[in-house]
This record gives structure tokens, C-alpha cells and sequence, in this order.
């Protein structure tokens, strides 16, 4: 078990988790009985959907401690959850499973989530995306790959055909022709929580985990992902994040034009003064862009850039 191969880590998360049980049995007399029953439906993920799907077992468990005991009960079920599968995780035998490149990457934020305690409370909310997705990566629904979680379950909309106005159709139709589908595809996202890797070899090693996971899960058409910084003018704006977007397309991906909405406004202007001034100015409208990249073309960019390249 690898549970028994990293003490330190797994000592720590005892403690942690004890701790976690004592706070929910303030409010909850079976607090064990519930945490267990609240974890055992994640135990079988649907085949898509993605890490934000909640089972209804679940949901309905979570919904009945808030309204019977409120949200600090609430909050302290959710941290004892996630501190059980993390257990449960070093315990069980999907983690040796993992490829010996991704089982490194998830080791590594195991070790980090099991040192949450009381100040993590304010981030556990069901359907928060940091509770969501360090409880992924606690249950295995997420995978750890150094710049970004990997979903593995997740999927493309057809009204993205449709996105890139009548011009764009054929080209769209065939790119998800030629990939095999809409669904199901490996999609990454940032981790706000954990951003030590966030750099262009951060990025480039989530790409080698992308490639190898693919034996694990062969239904997996390619990779994925939405953001404001696969906008190609981000290059001309901000060219230290231009990597983000130019390696896949490099490697065989495509960028896709999504939309214009509120939310690329505040992730594009939140961290820059720069593209603050430029969008408060009109010179700048920051737009939602996603990257598609068939599974052939990640796996042959991975041969030809050190596939088996590992720290």
C-alpha cells in the first residue's frame, strides 16, 4: 500500500483527519457514519461530466446537514470528507495505477491537501471550483499535473461549431470530426490553491501527463481547455504568457474563438494594470477562447519533447 510508503504525509493527515471528525461531531453525533456516506457515491464517476458533477446521494446528504445544522457544520462535513479520500486514496489501488509521471505530480498534492485544517473551512462550499477541485484531486477524479488539475471526463459542447460564425463551421467540423467527437476529453484547469508550477515548463510537463495518461484512459479524444489567455491577441498584450497558446498549436492543436463575456473581462484584467488600462480604454476586449488538441497530435508532440523527461 502506498500508504505505507509515505509515513510522514500519511501521519499528518491522521491527525488532520481526526481533528476534522472532532468538528463535525460537534453538530453531527455520527459525524464518521455521515462522512462516510457522503464520500461512498463519489466512489463510481459517470463516464462524463466532469469533476462538478455531484452525485444526488451526495448533494442531498450535504443539503441536510445545512439545513439542519447549518453552514459550519456543512463546511467541517466537506473537510472531513476530503481528508477520508485522501486516506482512502493512499490506501486503495487506483494511485498505483497512476502512471509513474502523474502518480509523482498527485503524491506530491496529496501530501500538500492533507496538511487543510480549520483555515481551509471558508473554501468548503459544495459547489465552490477550490473545494471542488482539491477534493478531485483528493478522490482521483482530478489528476495532478504540475501547472494544472486533468479532468479526465469532460467534453465539448457542439454549439462550438457554431461559435466561429458560418466561416468558421467547416473548419470546427472537421477538427472534432478528425478528433473523433465531442466527448470525452481530458480538460485542464488552474489550480488557484497551488500555482508553484504555473511557468512554461509547469505546462509543458501537465502536456507530457495529458500524453501519458492516455494508456490509462483510451477513450480520451485529446485535451481541452477554456480561458481568456488563448485569446492570440494576449500575445501582442502580455507576450510572457504567449507559450500558453503557441506550444499546442506548435504541437498540432487549435485555438477557438468562444465569446466575449464578463467573467474573460475579470480573469484578464484581475492580475495586469496593464490589460486593466487597455480594457478600461476600449483598446483591449478580452474574450473566452478554448484550445482543442487531438489525442494523436499530443501524444507525437510529446515523443518529440521529451515524453520521458522527469524531474
Amino acid at each position: 500500500m502506498l500508504a505505507q510508503q509515505h509515513p510522514s504525509f500519511a501521519s499528518r493527515l491522521s491527525d488532520q483527519l481526526q481533528r476534522a471528525l472532532a468538528l463535525c461531531a460537534v453538530h453531527l453525533p455520527d459525524a464518521p457514519q455521515r462522512v462516510r456516506a457522503f464520500l461512498t457515491p463519489f466512489a463510481d464517476p459517470p463516464a462524463t461530466g466532469g469533476f462538478k458533477a455531484i452525485p444526488a446521494a451526495a448533494r442531498a446528504l450535504y443539503g441536510a446537514v445545512l439545513a439542519e445544522h447549518g453552514e459550519q457544520a456543512a463546511a467541517r462535513l466537506l473537510l472531513a470528507a476530503m481528508l477520508l479520500a485522501v486516506r482512502d486514496t493512499l490506501a486503495g489501488p487506483r494511485l498505483a495505477q497512476l502512471p509513474p509521471r502523474v502518480r509523482a505530480h498527485q503524491l506530491r498534492q496529496l501530501g500538500r491537501i492533507a496538511s487543510h485544517d480549520e483555515a481551509f473551512l471558508p473554501f468548503c462550499r459544495l459547489d465552490g471550483d477550490v473545494f471542488l477541485k482539491e477534493f478531485g484531486l483528493a478522490t482521483l477524479r482530478l489528476y495532478a499535473g504540475a501547472s494544472s488539475v486533468i479532468d479526465p471526463r469532460s467534453g465539448m459542447g457542439r454549439s462550438m461549431l457554431w461559435k466561429g460564425g458560418w466561416l468558421g463551421l467547416p473548419g470546427r467540423a472537421l477538427l472534432f470530426a478528425r478528433a473523433g467527437g465531442f466527448k470525452p476529453y481530458f480538460e485542464i484547469h488552474v489550480n488557484r490553491l497551488y500555482q508553484d508550477e504555473f511557468n512554461e515548463e509547469g505546462r509543458n510537463e501537465c502536456y507530457r501527463c495529458c500524453a501519458d495518461l492516455y494508456e490509462l484512459h483510451p477513450e480520451a479524444l485529446g485535451m481541452i481547455a477554456g480561458s481568456w489567455f488563448y485569446d492570440p491577441v494576449v500575445e501582442i498584450i502580455s507576450p510572457h504568457l504567449a507559450y500558453l497558446r503557441t506550444v499546442p498549436e506548435e504541437g498540432g492543436a487549435r485555438a477557438l474563438f468562444v465569446s466575449h463575456d464578463e467573467q474573460a473581462a475579470r480573469n484578464a484584467t484581475a492580475t495586469s494594470e496593464k490589460r486593466r488600462a487597455l480594457h478600461a480604454a476600449g483598446q483591449y476586449r478580452p474574450a473566452s477562447w478554448a484550445l482543442v488538441w487531438p489525442r494523436a497530435a499530443q501524444i507525437a508532440r510529446a515523443r518529440r519533447h521529451g515524453k520521458d523527461h522527469q524531474d
